[in-house]
């Protein structure tokens, strides 16, 4: 048993701790949220691995298809796709889970996983995969960046 005096001390201490951890612990998503965010991610790769990029925008998320118009997302992908070739290798290198309510991005739940990728003509590519979960619970890609 803890004297009496550094109860006290003990209980801040810990009270400190949950005060540090709490915020990043209450981010991490729940395993039902990993899983149907990955599923999404994978489909989405799977449509744009294939050429499948005009497929690949009607599967995303509304605010991506009012941010970019399908000929643009189409043009963009396929410059971007053929300069870097064929994968090679795709690892997912972390994600994060986040609640947001800033101006400019629509209020809601977001994954965003980041990709180390290897393409035939470039090696070392940076992939980066925003998903929104949008109405109905379902995740949607509204962002994806390559560099």
């Amino acid at each position: 048993m803890i004297p009496k005096k550094y109860r006290v001390h003990a209980f801040l201490a810990f009270i400190a701790l949950v005060i540090i951890f709490y915020p990043s612990y209450s981010r991490k998503p729940d395993q039902q949220r990993v899983e149907a965010s990955t599923i999404a991610a994978t489909h989405f790769f799977d449509l744009v691995d294939s050429g499948q990029y005009e497929q690949s925008w009607h599967a995303a998320a509304a605010y991506l298809k009012e941010d970019i118009p399908l000929e643009d997302w189409v043009k963009r992908l396929s410059a971007v796709r053929t300069a870097a070739g064929k994968l090679i290798d795709r690892k997912q290198k972390n994600y994060i889970y986040t609640k947001e309510d800033k101006q400019n991005i629509p209020d809601g739940e977001y994954m965003v996983y980041i990709f180390t990728s290897k393409f035939e003509n470039k090696d070392d590519l940076s992939e980066t995969l925003t998903l929104m979960l949008e109405e109905g619970k379902i995740w949607r890609v509204a962002g994806y960046f390559i560099d």
